[in-house]
């Protein structure tokens, strides 16, 4: 039987087996105990086993090439940048500094003064240069991912006759009614642009100025893309009592782009929106904790349409910061159709067992929760919206 033995001061090893060829492998004695050995995963002896290769399963090749197709479709050949997109492609997916995590949007661009032309009160800094290759990457995000926010991005200048990319950070004057970055970068499609960012836990979009978009899905999971459809659909209910006044159209669209700002940075949550609600009188609802006053968006956003005054931005500032702040919470967030919100950390609680015949649902507690709020429809509720910490979206509720 093949195996180890010590002879002579040195260790030999006898990696034959019965019926096949000796081979004897000497190599100096130490004071390590060996083991004894079979023989099976030895190569390259008759009647003798092969080790088996690993099997590599990568979203590479598959990222590479799609970033490539949108390149060229944006009118760019450039190996480099193709490969730095697809650095980051991975790395935005989980980013983390010091145990926080950070959403940084990238932009590539052949020269930042030329695309913020068309930004009103634009600020850019720059932090550094590295080699133009994709092992620059981790350099430019640890310098300027914490520097990142809602309100700066990452820029990264392609080389201008050299081989030297030039990164930083930008900003722009944002008014609540501004469009955010990813609509924005179509706005010139004559200056080559390319923003990359993370939109949910786990899916990255890529979009060029000339409107091409790529959204990877890092899953194993058939799913469809996330759309913005279902949010549109919530917050016309939550605007439904506003009102038809000249703002009205405005306000949607300001709430609408909120929702989906706020909703693809936060882990998970429940929205749901009712007309003349009273949690005290639904008994599913019992925990909560109401605001008052409720948090009242329409009439935030009315005032900053009148005046435009610093004090009316920061109204509306503050508003957003507190449902940034509640979407942080467990449970559910409540609205009402007139664009106010009336209560947070609200837990669904069914008020009976349900029997075996029910069907089974699949999922966490909040889909559960989910499902269970499906029933308030009509009585007590006007709509609800689902979203997963993946990013699954589900509307419920009739579309307005």
């Amino acid at each position: 039987m093949p195996g180890c033995y010590r002879k002579g001061g040195r260790i030999k090893r006898d990696l034959g087996g019965e019926g096949s060829p000796k081979r004897v492998v000497r190599s100096h004695w130490s004071k390590t105990r060996f083991m004894w050995f079979s023989n099976f995963g030895i190569e390259s002896f008759k009647g003798s086993k092969i080790l088996p290769q690993p099997v590599l399963v990568s979203f590479r090749d598959q990222t590479t090439g799609r970033i490539h197709d949108l390149l060229e479709d944006e009118g760019l050949a450039c190996a480099q940048s193709q490969n730095l997109l697809s650095y980051f492609a991975g790395a935005l997916l989980n980013y983390k500094e010091e145990g926080v995590e950070f959403l940084p949007s990238i932009i590539l661009c052949d020269s930042i003064d030329e695309f913020l032309k068309t930004f009103p009160g634009s600020v850019s800094h720059q932090i550094g240069s590295a080699p133009f290759q994709p092992e620059s990457g981790p350099q430019v995000l640890k310098d300027c991912a914490p520097l990142s926010g809602p309100n700066w991005y990452i820029f990264i200048e392609r080389p201008n006759g050299d081989d030297i990319l030039r990164y930083g950070i930008f900003t722009y004057f944002r008014l609540p009614t501004a469009i955010p970055l990813h609509e924005a970068v179509t706005i010139d499609p004559d200056q080559f642009s390319v923003l990359i960012r993370k939109a949910s836990t786990n899916t990255i979009d890529v979009r060029g100025s000339k409107g091409s978009l790529l959204t990877l899905i890092f899953s194993t999971v058939r799913e469809q893309v996330v759309s913005s459809e279902d949010i549109s659909h919530f917050a016309e209910r939550c605007c439904r009592g506003v009102g038809e006044d000249k703002i009205h159209e405005e306000f949607l669209r300001y709430f609408s782009r909120l929702l989906e700002a706020s909703l693809t940075s936060c882990h998970g949550t429940i929205l749901a929106c009712g007309e003349e609600m009273n949690i005290a009188d639904i008994e599913e609802m019992q925990d909560a904790v109401e605001v008052a006053p409720k948090i009242d968006f329409y009439e935030a956003f009315s005032q900053f349409k009148t005046g435009a005054t610093a004090e009316s931005i920061l109204t509306l500032q503050r508003c957003e910061d507190l449902l940034n702040g509640f979407l942080k919470c467990d449970g559910i967030i409540l609205f009402d159709v007139s664009g106010c919100i009336s209560a947070y950390r609200v837990f669904f609680r069914p008020s009976k067992v349900e029997g075996e015949d029910a069907p089974k649902i699949v999922g966490g507690a909040r889909r559960r929760a989910f499902e269970g709020l499906k029933g308030l429809l009509g009585e007590n509720l006007d709509s609800v919206l689902f979203r997963s910490q993946d990013g699954q979206t589900i509307f419920c509720g009739e579309a307005a």
